[in-house]
């Protein structure tokens, strides 16, 4: 089955590694977890690195496949005993359960995720990709979320200001020193047409910040990934919370 989506690929793929008692599942997992992260760092989306991935159960054949191969070798290489039974033995040493178990256990070896070391070019790429493109780009974004806060500032600030002050004429007007009319009613109004627009772009702020740090940390992560073969930083999100979960 092919998805289109990231939580759905690794939930389809999560189901199908448990339901064949696939060993490592876990590892499986975080190996094409970065998968999505070195897409989205290089500018794809979601869709395009689950069509680069193909269809999940594909990929569990694979992985069952190579289990199936172990545990054949491993029956090859394992010496078969005779069997000896005495007076004194019970027919437990014949039970097929006893010797299915120890069969399965010698045909489990330990499965190493061996990686190898960082290359010249990927490590050359990657620092023209940090000086040509991350770091302007990561500037230019920064500059721009903060010029967002300080627009939200100002609206959240002058819609204050002019609430207040509708108030304050209002109590003028009904003192009875000068006639104030219906401006009152329409500032106030004004005043707090700003403050919602104000909160409006707090939320759009609060969320181009979690981007933004998110950027950051797939940035980061392809570094890492480079050098030390795995992810050193976690995205923040309930999405991605749900997907470690």
């Amino acid at each position: 089955m092919t998805y289109t989506t990231r939580a759905d690929f690794m939930s389809g793929l999560r189901e199908a590694l448990g339901r064949n008692n696939i060993p490592d599942a876990r590892d499986i997992l975080i190996d094409f977890d970065q998968h999505f992260d070195g897409g989205a760092a290089a500018g794809e989306s979601e869709a395009d690195v689950c069509a680069k991935l193909g269809d999940v159960d594909e990929i569990v054949k694979q992985y069952i496949s190579e289990t199936d191969g172990r545990f054949t070798e491993a029956q090859k290489e394992t010496p078969v005993q005779e069997t000896v039974i005495t007076d004194n033995e019970p027919e437990k040493n014949m039970n097929t359960g006893d010797f299915a178990q120890t069969a399965k256990e010698a045909s489990a070896p330990e499965i190493k995720n061996e990686r190898s070391g960082p290359s010249a070019g990927g490590i050359v790429g990657v620092i023209f990709m940090d000086i040509f493109l991350f770091s302007w780009t990561l500037i230019t974004l920064l500059s721009l979320i903060i010029s967002l806060y300080a627009v939200t500032i100002a609206f959240a600030a002058s819609g204050i200001a002019i609430f207040v002050g509708a108030i304050m004429i209002a109590a003028v007007g009904a003192a009875g020193f000068i006639s104030t009319g219906f401006a009152p009613i329409s500032l106030i109004f004004c005043g707090i047409m700003m403050c919602a627009f104000g909160g409006m772009l707090v939320i759009a702020s609060i969320a181009a910040t979690r981007g933004f740090i998110n950027l950051i940390i797939a940035v980061i992560n392809l570094n890492a990934r480079r050098f030390t073969g795995h992810n050193v930083c976690r995205k923040i999100g309930r999405k991605y919370r749900e997907e470690r979960d």
